[in-house]
């Protein structure tokens, strides 16, 4: 047993497949396929049965793997520990979409790094397009983009020929967000033009990177719109206007009470989105930024749970 092969067998949990694990950790599927079977045989378990929905574990595999996870913790705990310690300075460059989890992510990187003896941290808050001219250009260490899962391929092909490498950590279909007190919060919208008599508040790209078609590429309100670039800004009117609203990705329950928002699903917007961690290749994340990656893991996996949507 390895640490590596560890990871794998906790990537096929999460993932459900020995192809999807692979893909995800950026391995060849024969040495995540030897790993499995090394672990199985070198404790005499069988830790998943095959079926036609994909990887389905024991009861003893459930065991073995919530074991490996509590190991997996350990490890990554002491490695950032360990790496931490060889500087005294944590410095972090990072630009992030409108995400409340990402945002409550930083806040709980600030929070482990607040007893160091300089702090230097950069956070941004930008659509994708202006996120990766700040990682390729400006200095900054990886940035969290969100698009459209229908131009995945183009931002594939993007990120390789900038020498980027992409780390997913999120996939859903947008929400609708408004005020506890907005209509809408009390009516399910089954066509996109019935929020024409509302009022469309953006925070989103609406062209891909190197375009210069000034055409939105994505549906939204045709008359009535509000384009707005801070996070806060942007609930202070959803709370203060109740004929606004704005697609969202899962929430915290904590941020909706906070701020008195109703998110729920609306079955006429099928546009599904894709959060994915960017940074280059040539360059090894350093312990803080490590670190960040995890709490940013944690904190899309608790909202996802927390909120009770379900990934695309």
């Amino acid at each position: 047993m390895n640490i590596t092969e560890l990871r794998y067998l906790v990537a096929i949990m999460k993932w459900g497949s020995v192809s999807a694990a692979a893909k995800q950790l950026y391995a060849a599927q024969p040495n995540v396929s030897k790993a499995l079977k090394n672990l199985e045989e070198e404790y005499g378990i069988r830790i998943f049965e095959r079926s036609s929905t994909g990887m389905i574990p024991t009861e003893q595999g459930r065991h073995f793997i919530r074991q490996a996870e509590r190991v997996l913790d350990e490890v990554d705990r002491l490695d950032l520990d360990a790496r931490s310690r060889q500087s005294s300075c944590a410095e972090l460059r990072v630009v992030l979409p409108h995400a409340t989890y990402a945002s409550y992510a930083t806040v709980d990187f600030l929070q482990q790094m607040a007893d160091s003896q300089q702090l230097r941290v950069h956070i941004r808050e930008s659509g994708a397009i202006e996120a990766l001219d700040f990682v390729l250009r400006q200095g900054y260490h990886i940035a969290l983009l969100r698009y459209a899962a229908e131009d995945e391929d183009y931002y594939l092909r993007y990120c390789q020929r900038h020498g980027l490498r992409q780390e997913p950590i999120m996939e859903f279909s947008y929400l609708l967000l408004t005020s506890q007190d907005s209509p809408l919060a009390r009516r399910q919208v089954r066509e996109l033009d019935e929020l024409n008599d509302y009022i469309e508040v953006l925070h989103g790209d609406t062209h891909l990177p190197g375009e210069e078609s000034t055409v939105s590429r994505w549906e939204v309100n045709p008359n009535r719109r509000i384009h707005v670039y801070e996070r806060c800004s942007q609930f202070s009117i959803l709370q203060n206007l109740p004929t606004a609203y704005m697609w969202s990705s899962p929430m915290p329950q904590r941020a909706l009470e906070q701020y008195h928002l109703a998110l729920h699903n609306c079955p006429a917007q099928k546009q599904q989105m894709r959060d994915v961690l960017v940074y280059p290749e040539r360059e090894p994340l350093q312990p803080e930024e490590q670190l960040f990656v995890q709490l940013l893991h944690k904190q899309a996996d608790a909202t996802i749970k927390d909120s009770g949507w379900k990934k695309i």
